[in-house]
C-alpha cells in the first residue's frame, strides 16, 4: 500500500523552504548592502591614506633634495660612489595593505614603494578612483607642489570581508533549517492532535457502535465536521434499527403462525399416511420445517445486531456447555451423538452472554452433526486455557473452500439441508462479544476431520 503524505510533514517543508528563502533573500540583500559599505569603507581608506601620505611624501622629498634627480629611483644621477643618493629613498612609513608611488609635475616618476609594479598604466592627472589589473587605485593631486599619488590596493580585505559576512550570515541558516522544521512539524503535529482524535472517535464507530461522537474539544475548524459526521451517524443508527427492529418482528412474527402451519401439516400427514397426497405434504412439512429454522436464524441475527452478545461480567459457561449437550442429545433427532470432554477443567470462565454461548455451540454443533460423518460422534472438547475445540469426522476441506465458509449463506460441497448462516451467526456473536472463530480442517495430526475452534473472551484484568 502506497504510503500516503503527511499534512504535518508538507506544511513543515513548505515552511521551512519558505523561510529559507526569505532568509536567503533578506541575507542576500544584506550582503548586497554591506559591500557597498565596505566599498565606501575602504574607498574612503585609501582616499585618507593618500591625503596622509602625499605630504609627507613632498616633504621627504624636499628634505632630500640635494639635486632632486639622485632622489628618484633609478635616475641617471646615480654617481655610483656608494653612498646614499646611490639609493632609492625608504619613502614613507604605511599600512602593507597598499603601495604607493609619486610623480612630479612634468609626470616623472620620484617615488615608488617597494611594492608598487614597476610598470604602471594610471593617469596620475585624472583624480579619483579607478582599477588596475583587478586592483582598486585612488590617485590625488596636490596644486601647490605639483606632485600627485597614486595609491593601489594590494590586499583582499574587501573580499575577505564580505565572505566572513557571507558565512555569518549562511551559518546559522544552516543550523536554524532543521530546527525551524522540526519546531513546525512539532507545533503541526500538537495542532493536529483534535484531528487524530477525531478520527478515532469515528474509527471506533461500526454497525454494532453509532453512539454519538464526543463534541466537546473540538477547534472551530474541525466543530462542524464533527457535527456533520454526527448527524450522519444519528441517521444511520435510525436507519438500521428500523431495520433490525422490522428483521425481528418479522422473524417472531413469523414463528407462530409457522409453528401452527406445520402442526396442522404434521396432523394431516397422519390422517391420509397411506393414501394419495401423503407424499405431498410430506414435503410441505419438509418446507415448513426449514422454513421454521430460517426463521430463527434471522432471529438469532437480529439479536447480533442488538449487540446482545456482549458483557463486562465474567462467569462459568461448563453448566452451560453441560446442559446444551444434553438437551441435544434428548430432545432432538441426533440423540448421544455429541460428546463433551472436559477431562480436569473444572470451570470455563468467559465474558459473554450465556444465551449467546449457547446460539454459538448450538449452531457449531449442529454444523458438525449435518454434514460430517453421520456414524461418528461429535465432539467439543474444553482445554485448560478455555478454548472450545468442536470436532466431527468429514473429509478434508480445500482450502479455498475453507476461507470461503463463515460468510452469510455460504455452504460448502454438501447435499445436507442448511442456510449457510450456522457458521456466519457463530462468528459474528464471537466477534462482538471480543472471541474470535476459526475453521480448521483437516484436524490436526490427522488427514481428515473438521474442527471450529472457539476463543471465548474473558475480562480485562485491568478494568475496574
Amino acid at each position: 500500500m502506497r504510503r500516503r503524505p503527511s499534512i504535518a510533514v508538507r506544511l513543515a517543508l513548505g515552511l521551512s523552504a519558505g523561510m529559507a528563502l526569505l532568509w536567503v533573500g533578506a541575507a542576500a540583500i544584506s550582503v548586497a548592502v554591506m559591500q557597498h559599505e565596505l566599498n565606501e569603507a575602504y574607498d574612503d581608506s585609501l582616499r585618507q591614506s593618500a591625503l596622509r601620505l602625499l605630504p609627507l611624501a613632498v616633504h621627504d622629498l624636499r628634505e632630500r633634495d640635494h639635486g632632486l634627480k639622485r632622489l628618484v629611483v633609478g635616475a641617471e644621477g646615480e654617481d655610483g660612489d656608494g653612498d646614499e643618493d646611490d639609493y632609492a629613498p625608504d619613502g614613507v612609513p604605511h599600512d602593507a595593505s597598499f603601495t604607493y608611488y609619486i610623480r612630479d609635475q612634468a609626470g616623472q616618476l620620484v617615488l615608488r614603494d617597494e611594492h608598487a609594479p614597476e610598470t604602471i598604466d594610471v593617469d596620475a592627472s585624472q583624480e579619483g578612483f579607478g582599477e588596475l589589473n583587478g586592483q582598486r587605485t585612488f590617485a590625488l593631486d596636490d596644486p601647490r607642489s605639483g606632485y600627485s599619488i597614486v595609491i593601489i590596493e594590494l590586499s583582499d580585505r574587501r573580499l575577505t570581508a564580505l565572505k566572513d559576512s557571507v558565512v555569518a550570515l549562511g551559518l546559522p541558516l544552516l543550523a536554524l533549517i532543521p530546527l525551524i522544521a522540526g519546531g513546525v512539524w512539532f507545533s503541526m503535529r500538537l495542532a493536529l492532535r483534535p484531528l487524530e482524535a477525531l478520527r478515532r472517535d469515528i474509527a471506533q464507530r461500526d454497525s454494532r457502535n453509532l453512539a454519538p461522537l464526543r463534541s466537546d474539544g473540538h477547534p472551530a475548524e474541525l466543530a462542524p465536521i464533527a457535527d456533520a459526521v454526527a448527524a450522519l451517524l444519528e441517521r444511520l443508527k435510525s436507519a438500521l434499527d428500523t431495520e433490525r427492529a422490522f428483521a425481528a418482528r418479522s422473524a417472531h412474527e413469523l414463528r407462530t403462525p409457522i409453528a401452527g402451519a406445520l402442526a396442522q401439516t404434521q396432523q394431516l400427514a397422519d390422517e391420509l399416511a397411506g393414501r394419495p397426497g401423503a407424499e405431498r405434504v410430506q414435503k410441505i412439512e419438509g418446507a415448513l420445517k426449514r422454513l421454521s429454522q430460517l426463521s430463527e436464524k434471522l432471529l438469532q441475527l437480529a439479536r447480533i445486531e442488538a449487540g446482545f452478545a456482549r458483557t463486562n461480567d465474567e462467569t462459568d459457561q461448563l453448566p452451560v456447555l453441560r446442559m446444551l449437550v444434553r438437551d441435544i442429545n434428548v430432545t432432538t433427532a441426533w440423540r448421544d451423538r455429541v460428546e463433551l470432554e472436559g477431562g480436569e477443567v473444572s470451570r470455563l470462565p468467559a465474558a459473554i452472554d450465556a444465551d449467546a454461548l449457547a446460539i454459538v455451540v448450538r449452531n457449531l454443533v449442529e454444523n458438525g452433526l449435518k454434514h460430517g460423518d453421520a456414524t461418528a460422534p461429535v465432539r467439543i472438547v474444553v482445554t485448560a486455557d478455555g478454548t472450545l475445540r468442536i470436532q466431527n469426522e468429514a473429509s478434508a476441506l480445500a482450502r479455498d473452500d475453507l476461507s470461503r465458509l463463515g460468510q452469510p449463506f455460504v455452504r460448502g460441497d454438501t447435499l445436507a439441508e442448511g442456510s449457510g448462516l450456522g457458521l456466519s451467526i457463530a462468528r459474528g456473536i464471537l466477534e462482538q462479544a471480543g472471541g474470535r472463530l476459526t475453521l480448521i480442517s483437516p484436524i490436526a495430526g490427522r488427514d481428515s476431520g473438521f474442527e471450529a475452534m472457539v476463543e471465548l473472551p474473558r475480562r480485562d484484568k485491568s478494568a475496574p
